[in-house]
Order: structure tokens, then C-alpha cells, then sequence
């Protein structure tokens, strides 16, 4: 009882004396570097810095003491741009202690001797970030090696940084526990991985990872060493730029993580504009790899380097047939009369993660919720009627005969297309207005059938050739 005393005074004590400290022009520190230069700050500290504008050594600071929140405050971001000035060699801000946490700054200019100059600089063990931007720095975030501690990002954005040698990135996260990475908006890395990650568990979810037309990124997803992955939710878009054929690659560099070696990759939007794409690449010896609910378009191999288990996967050569609501855009939501729509499944859960999406990525840096529509879920990123678009559908529609051999009709009047769809997702055949279906080359199995009506709603149904 008396340790328990003693533990709770401790942890009073240490709340009251945390301190907060403010940075601005007309407050006791001036600059982010003048704070750190009075060496005042303790653990458990709040550090205040006013929206405003911090160049060159103004901008720099080492924070060494743990659990720290370093915020900006105001109406818009505070900007440190250093234009090539750096500490300790590693770039703008470097977090010396441990599970500190920075919000709402702009990290811009950071260029070291050794190229790899940081808007963040991680030395301690796990780290929040949230709501940040870094851009034109030869790394948004670099962290070291510890083995331990968890990492999150979310709500960021990551842009143009990388110094063009293929060994950095827009995010490099080290040998760590865990990365949780969600709602941000990582894109234009140059030449190196919009994403790369060597923890040992990385869960990645709800995120828009990009190329966009003039992107030069390696992979879009880089999982060097392993571990438990989960990606879900995500949007994923290769430019026809791209250095790397792969947009995920997972052990490429060797199985060197604890494990379990599994990767699990659901419900994601996966668009590819660059002449040759493999979609997800894989290390031999991956124990387990399961790919659900995705959309695969644009042309390409899905996986290779070891087996996947493939679960209703929308897999269609040409981007105009997945009927996104802007491609051009990169919108990636669903109209009336997509193949993608209740063409999913309900997977089970995987090492403790439920494999449902709950949110999905709403542009820029935020998120909502995804809800089930019509009891089946999409493939892809988007439940179709969730967001914007709410065009009525239905999932039943009556064909015959069924079994069929050489012809199918359907029982709609007026159809403005119709498609099939093999049972792991492949368009196989399309139809204009016709209530006759020619199943000519269809091999005996299961198939997917979806037809838009004159009204331009969205009828679906099973059928069999034997």
C-alpha cells in the first residue's frame, strides 16, 4: 500500500511541475532554436510554437528529454525552413528522448553532408506525429534502429523529398516494434519509397500513396525485413514515371524481422499507369501472404516471389472500366454500375487485427467512416453510396438458363451494359444492350454477372456454366 502511495505522489508530482513553453516573436523564446539554446525544458513538458515563419537556425533544435508534445498553435502550420542548414548533422529538428510528440509543423529544406538531411530526425524510442507536412528535404522522417518502441503518423503529408540516389525516402522508418501509418498523403518521393518501414509489425491503413502523372517514387510500399504487415483501405497509384515495376514489396531485403512473416492486404485501390507493374512482390519465404477486397487496375502481374492466397480480387486491364468517379483526379470512389461494388467478401480476423475497414481516406488528411451498404462489402478503398455517390443499386438479378451452356438472358428490360466476371475477379467479357449473353469461351465454373438498367440501376447475380 505504501508503494502504491509512494508511485501515485510520483506521478502527481511530475504533473504538476511539467511546464509549458512559448515560442514566438512575443514570447519568452523567440525561435525554436532559442528554446533548445536555454536548455529549460524537462520530461513531460508542453512546447507552444507560434504559426509563423522559422529560417535557417531559428528553425534547428534537439529535443532530449521524454515525453514531450511540441505543438504548434495559431491558425495555419508553423514553417521551419532551413535551406540547407542542419544539427548534429541530421537535419532539422532531432528527437534525442523518448515518445515525444510534434504536431501541426511544416518541415521544408533539410540537406546533409551525408544525404540524408531529416525534417525529423528520430535518436529515441517511439515517436507521434501528427498533422505535419515535410517536403524538399532528402528525408521527411528518418529513424534509428532501437528494436523497440512504436511509431505513428497520421494525418500527414509527405512530398518532393528524397535527394535522388534511391536511398531516401518520403518516410524511413527503422528497426522499431511497430509503425502505425494512417490518413496521410505520401507522394512525389524522388526516386526513393513513398513509404518504407523496417519495423516488425507495420500497420498501414486508410492512406493515399502516390505518383500521380509526374512521380519518380521506387515503390510505394517498401517492407524490407518482413514482420506482421497489415495494409488496408489504402489508395495506391503507379505513374507511368516510376523507377521500381513493384508498387509492394515486402522482405526484399531478407526475412530479418521476429515475425510472424505474414502480410495481409485488403481492401485497397491499386491503379497502375507505368508500361510494365507487379503489383505486390514478395520474398520466397513469406509464411503467409493473403491478398482480399483489392482492386487491381491498370494492367500488371498481382504477385510474385511466393504464393498468395487470392480472395475475391477485382482484377481489370483498363482503368475506365472500373468506373471511378474521377480517375483523372485520382477520386477512386465507385459510381453506379462498377464491377467493384458488393463484389467483396468478409474476411476474418489475422494475428489479433480485424480485416474489415472502418474508415476509408477522405482527401486531403482525413477520414471517414465505412459502413456496409447493401450487405456485401466492395472491393477496393470506397463503399460505393457512402460517399457523394448514393445512385440506388440492388444485388439480385434473374438469368436463365442457370446452369447455362452457350447462351444467358437476363430478365431486364433495356440494359445499357452488362460484364462477367471470373469468381477471382477477372472481366472476361462485355456486353452493350443485350438481354442474350454469348458464353463462348467460358469454361465450365462459377461466374459474376453485373448489368446497369435503363434507370442506371446496378443488378447482380451468380451464374454457372457446366
Amino acid at each position: 500500500m505504501r508503494l502504491l502511495t509512494f508511485l501515485a505522489f510520483l506521478l502527481l508530482q511530475t504533473t504538476l511541475s511539467a511546464a509549458i513553453h512559448q515560442v514566438g516573436a512575443n514570447k519568452p523564446h523567440t525561435t525554436p532554436n532559442a528554446l533548445y539554446l536555454a536548455n529549460v525544458v524537462q520530461d513531460g513538458d508542453t512546447i507552444e510554437i507560434d504559426a509563423a515563419l522559422y529560417s535557417a537556425n531559428a528553425a534547428l533544435a534537439v529535443w532530449q528529454k521524454h515525453n514531450l508534445l511540441i505543438r504548434g498553435v495559431g491558425s495555419s502550420r508553423v514553417h521551419l525552413e532551413v535551406d540547407g542548414q542542419y544539427i548534429w548533422g541530421k537535419g532539422i529538428w532531432v528527437l534525442a528522448g523518448n515518445n515525444i510528440r510534434v504536431e501541426n509543423i511544416e518541415f521544408s529544406g533539410a540537406r546533409v553532408p551525408d544525404k540524408n538531411g531529416a525534417g525529423i530526425r528520430l535518436d529515441g524510442v517511439g515517436m507521434q506525429v501528427r498533422n505535419c507536412y515535410f517536403h524538399h528535404n532528402e528525408m521527411g522522417i528518418l529513424t534509428s534502429n532501437p528494436g523497440t518502441g512504436e511509431i505513428r503518423i497520421e494525418h500527414s503529408e509527405f512530398g518532393h523529398n528524397g535527394y535522388g540516389d534511391g536511398y531516401s525516402h518520403n518516410v524511413y522508418v527503422g528497426r522499431v516494434a511497430k509503425l502505425i501509418f494512417q490518413y496521410n498523403y505520401t507522394h512525389h518521393s524522388k526516386i526513393g519509397h513513398t513509404l518504407k518501414s523496417r519495423a516488425n509489425e507495420n500497420i498501414i491503413l486508410y492512406n493515399r500513396l502516390m505518383d500521380e502523372l509526374d512521380g519518380e517514387s521506387s515503390r510505394l510500399i517498401d517492407l524490407p525485413n518482413g514482420g506482421l504487415a497489415i495494409v488496408m483501405g489504402n489508395l495506391l497509384m503507379q505513374g507511368p514515371l516510376a523507377e521500381n515495376n513493384n508498387m509492394l514489396g515486402y522482405g526484399k531485403e531478407g526475412l530479418s524481422n521476429a515475425g510472424p512473416h505474414e502480410i495481409y492486404v485488403v481492401n485497397n485501390t491499386f491503379v497502375n499507369k507505368r508500361a510494365t507493374c507487379l503489383f505486390i512482390d514478395l520474398n520466397a519465404g513469406t509464411a503467409l501472404a493473403r491478398a482480399a477486397n483489392n482492386i487491381f487496375t491498370g494492367g500488371g502481374t498481382l504477385v510474385a516471389g511466393a504464393p498468395m492466397m487470392s480472395v475475391n480480387n477485382l482484377l481489370v486491364p483498363a482503368i475506365a472500366d472500373v468506373l471511378f468517379a474521377d480517375e483523372a483526379q485520382y477520386d477512386y470512389r465507385l459510381l453506379a454500375g462498377s464491377p467493384a461494388i458488393d463484389f467483396g467478401f468478409a474476411q476474418g480476423p489475422a494475428q489479433g487485427y480485424a480485416l474489415t475497414p472502418e474508415a476509408m481516406y477522405q482527401h486531403p488528411l482525413q477520414f471517414i467512416q465505412r459502413s456496409i451498404i447493401n450487405g456485401a462489402i466492395d472491393a477496393g478503398a470506397y463503399e460505393f453510396g457512402s460517399v457523394a455517390t448514393n445512385q440506388a443499386y440492388t444485388q439480385t438479378l434473374r438469368v436463365y438458363p442457370n446452369p447455362a451452356s452457350n447462351i444467358l438472358v437476363l430478365e431486364l428490360e433495356k440494359p445499357q451494359f452488362s460484364r462477367i466476371f471470373s469468381s477471382d475477379g477477372r472481366l472476361l467479357a462485355q456486353h452493350g444492350a443485350a438481354q442474350t449473353l454469348d458464353l463462348e469461351g467460358l469454361k465450365p465454373g462459377l461466374y459474376h454477372l453485373v448489368a446497369l438498367d435503363a434507370a442506371g440501376v446496378l443488378h447482380r447475380c451468380n451464374f454457372v456454366v457446366h
